[in-house]
């Protein structure tokens, strides 16, 4: 998708980026056990990894940390995804790949994180930590050949 790759623009094009520095990856997820295949999964293609356990404590990581790629949870303690991703979209000066990912089965769930600013959504049940990776590493290569 076009405007993904438009969105995601800026990881490429920073100065910040270079074949030195992994590509940044916050995990906001509630579960440590998904969280480590997670970390796991990402640090397997060199990927800076980064978590949080809750809502709450991604506000301090995402502004200070600065990911190229957030992967989002929607059921958490204390904020939940859907707050979290409001959040992140209102600050302007975060320009993070988001992920959202659930097992909810929820017939609007799909359509709200969209419409709150999620670039994709993921079931958590139908993708493996290591499919995640294959899925933003075939988003960022799109973006490198363009």
């Amino acid at each position: 998708n076009d405007s993904i790759i438009e969105r995601v623009s800026h990881i490429y094009e920073s100065d910040n980026i270079s074949a030195e520095r992994p590509i940044k990856v916050l995990i906001i997820e509630d579960n440590v056990d998904i969280i480590e295949m997670y970390e796991l999964a990402f640090q397997s293609k060199w990927y800076e990894v980064t978590r949080a356990l809750d809502g709450l404590t991604w506000v301090t990581k995402a502004v200070t940390l600065r990911p190229d790629v957030i992967i989002l949870d929607i059921m958490m303690p204390n904020m939940d995804g859907f707050e979290v991703l409001q959040a992140l979209r209102n600050n302007t000066s975060l320009r993070s790949l988001i992920i959202t990912n659930s097992n909810l089965e929820w017939v609007n769930e799909e359509k709200k994180v969209k419409e709150l600013g999620s670039d994709y959504f993921l079931r958590k049940s139908e993708y493996t930590p290591l499919d995640v990776v294959a899925f933003i590493e075939n988003i960022l290569q799109k973006r490198r050949s363009n």
